[in-house]
Order: C-alpha cells, then structure tokens, then sequence
C-alpha cells in the first residue's frame, strides 16, 4: 500500500480511536444521572422506543450508505460521478422518508400501547431528519474521517449537555430521546454544508429512471440490512412486546456497555478500513484479499482483548454506571461479552470480503438464515428467561452468521484465515504503526 494511503489510514483510525474514547468517557457523566433518576422501567420505554424507529431508519438508508461507499471509494477523483450519486442517495432518502412519516403515524395511531407513549414515539422519530440529512457516508468513502470523528463527538456534546439540563425528574425521561434526536439533526445539517463545499458537491434532482436504477441496485443491501437489523436490534422489540418494560431496561443496561466496548475499538477500525479495502479490491481482487488476510490476526487479537477485558471489568463498571437496581444486568453483560470478538470477524468476512467481492446475494442469503434464526431464538428463549433469554439469542445468532459466512468464503475457495498469512500481517501492523508515528 503506497505511503499516503497508509498515513490516511493511520490518521483515521487514530481520528475515530479518539473519538471514541470520549464516547466512552461521556455516558461516566451522563448515565449514573439519568438512569437513577429514571430508574429501569422508563429506561426500557425509551430503549422500546429507539427499537421500534431503528426499522423507519433502516428503511430511510436503504443500504445507500454502504453502496454509495464502495462505488465512491473506488473513483472519488470523478467529482462529476460523485455529485450524481450524492444526488440520487439524497433524494432517495427524501422519498422514503415521506413513506415513513405515512407509516410511523398509521402504525403508532392504530396500536393502543404505541398510542400510550406517542409524545415518547414522535421525540425518537424525529431523529430520522438526521438520518435523512447525515453525510457521514460520504466523508467515509473520501477517507476524511477526522470530520467524521469531530461531528459525532459534537452530537455526543449536545445530547450530555442537553440530558444533564433537561431531566430532573422520572417523567422528564423523554427528554434523552428528544435529546438525541435533535443533536443528530444539528450536527447533520452543518456536516451536510461542510461536505458539499468541502467536496465541490453539486446536488440536482435525479431523473425517474435514475432513482429506479439506485433502488434497484442497492435493494440487496437493503433487504441484508433488513435481516442484519431483525437479528442484532429486534431483541430489544420482541423482548418488549413479550416482556416488562423492567426487563428491556436491565437488558439495554447489559447490552449498552457491550456496544460502548465494541465501538471503542471496532467501529473506527471498520469505518476507516472499509474505503481502504475497497479501493484495494478496486485495483484487483488478490490486491484486495491480501489486504483482508494481513488484518485478519490483529484485529482478532485486539477484539479478543476487549472481549476479556468487558467479561473481567464489566460488573464493576455496571455497578458503577447504573447501581443497584440494575444488578441483573451483571448477567446480560458476561453473556454478550464474546459480541465484540464474533462481530469483529463478521465484518471482516462479510462487510469487507463479500460485500467487496460482489457477494451481495451470498450475503442476504446468510443475512436472511441468520435472521431467521434469530426471530426462533428470541421467540423461544424470550417467553422462559426474558432478559437473559435475548442476550443468549443475540450471541448465538453472530456466531451462526460468522460461522456460515466463513464456511461460504472457504466453499468459493477463498482462504481468509491462514496461519501462513501471520507473518504478512505483523509486517502489514508495523507499517500501520510506523505511518501514525510520521503522520
């Protein structure tokens, strides 16, 4: 990999590592104030909530976001190109947005228990603004992930600014709903006007045909991102459906810190290493496998790590974030501790070896499976241990798309676990140390 490259790499994981760590030193601020005041049956309305937007989002990006990436990574020079599918994954966004206002409002209006809780419902929708107006996609395909980092480090800013003033009381609880969805909406407009000036960005209304050949070429992604979402959020929806309010606040205490733990590391490691893989496999496809196989050890090492480290301190942190009244937690959170290792290896395998590989279809076959047998699991292990139930379905059903995902690779002939390829990767580490020493 050319010396540029390596630095953009070595800049950007060390943008997003930073921004992390203060994501994960913001909620020691935030979370012991609101959830004591709160307590765990208004922290599962509001984790009930966040579930049941989280598939109006999903519906709103469509699987833009990682098409848009892998085909401007691989020509971010062509402005023109670049311009023209910014145009049509925003005015794709726009659409489906107004399809989801049209749904969101039948849906909650026609269900007695959704209606129960509109004020709550319509805070946590608003949100989707910001995910119709968020740029992040784009800032990641051309690398600049620097920006990426500072904009969510300015929600995060926001959304503790805005708790810490706003709830003083259990019924203010809605308040850090609103208070997220307004802090995305803020931040996305000024990422959107950076990011058209920044990137000489000229937005037109796409043409019917145009927005048809988008929908139609990233409707594989979509229904993948549909079966990612049964399988890795629904837990949180079936489980407050079948279950108590309570239930859903210990299992989203488990749960959070897990995802606290995972994103730490993982996310910027995936979010600056997915342009970068992409352009490797747009040189060539040995080009980008090789760049696959050398990451293969040491991102294992290193989710391997976090993995032990949330198992061995994670308790505490449970006791000290949330208190007593969350002690049940103790046990979602030793169960999911493994997530961080299984997800680590399931984006490597299927985010930046299939999916770069053009095995959109593969994908949403193993995507679909594992859903399906995430919906049994969480069905059947939900009505008998509840919390504790979810949290078992949720690990059980990663590690089942991993391991299929690892057996498809190795039937298509593509070895990307070998012990032979440790060598490469301690030399392909090195380098990525030495480039953030010269950045």
């Amino acid at each position: 990999m050319a010396k540029p490259t390596m630095r953009r790499f070595a800049v950007n994981v060390a943008s997003l590592f930073s921004v992390q760590v203060a994501n994960f030193l913001l909620p020691l601020l935030t979370v012991p104030y609101v959830v004591r005041i709160i307590g765990p049956d208004k922290l599962g309305l509001l984790n009930f909530s966040q579930a049941y937007v989280t598939y109006f989002s999903l519906l709103i990006n469509y699987g833009f976001d990682m098409a848009a990436v892998r085909v401007i990574a691989a020509n971010r020079e062509d402005t023109e190109a670049t311009s023209r599918i910014f145009s049509q994954v925003m005015a794709g966004k726009a659409l489906l947005w107004a399809l989801s206002v049209v749904v969101f409002t039948i849906v909650t209006l026609s269900n007695p228990e959704f209606k129960g809780h509109l004020g709550l419902h319509i805070c946590t929708f608003l949100v989707c603004i910001g995910t119709v107006l968020s740029p992040f996609w784009l800032y990641q395909a051309m690398e600049d992930l620097g920006r990426v980092a500072m904009f969510n480090l300015a929600v995060k800013l926001i959304f503790s600014l805005s708790v810490l003033l706003l709830i003083r009381k259990a019924d203010d609880y809605v308040y850090q709903n609103l208070a997220i969805s307004v802090s995305q909406i803020l931040v996305s407009v000024a990422a959107l006007y950076v990011a058209v000036r920044r990137f000489k960005i000229k937005f037109s209304w796409p043409t019917g045909p145009e927005l048809r050949n988008r929908f139609k070429e990233d409707r594989t992604l979509f229904f993948s991102s549909v079966m990612i979402t049964i399988y890795a959020s629904s837990n949180v929806f079936i489980l407050g459906l079948l279950s108590l309010p309570y239930n859903v606040g210990i299992y989203a205490a488990g749960t959070r810190l897990e995802g606290m733990a995972e994103s730490f590391v993982g996310l910027a490691l995936n979010q600056a290493f997915f342009p970068i893989v992409a352009q490797a496999f747009g040189q060539g496809r040995e080009q980008g496998l090789r760049m696959v196989r050398t990451t293969f050890f040491p991102l294992f090492i290193v989710m391997a790590l976090v993995s032990a480290g949330l198992w061995l301190v994670g308790p505490y942190v449970i006791t000290l974030l949330y208190g007593a009244k969350f002690a049940g937690a103790v046990t979602v959170l030793r169960i999911v501790a493994l997530l961080p290792l299984i997800i680590g290896m399931s984006n490597l395998l299927g985010l930046h070896t299939m999916l770069n590989l053009r095995m959109d279809r593969a994908f949403f076959t193993v995507t679909a499976v594992g859903s399906m047998v995430g919906l049994a699991l969480n069905m059947l292990l939900i009505r008998r241990y509840a919390h504790v139930g979810a949290a078992y379905a949720l690990v059980l059903t990663e590690a089942y798309i991993t391991g299929a995902m690892y057996v498809y690779l190795r039937w298509k002939g593509i070895e990307v676990i070998k012990v032979s390829h440790l060598r490469e990767a301690i030399v392909f580490t090195k380098s990525r140390v030495l480039a953030f020493k010269n950045r």
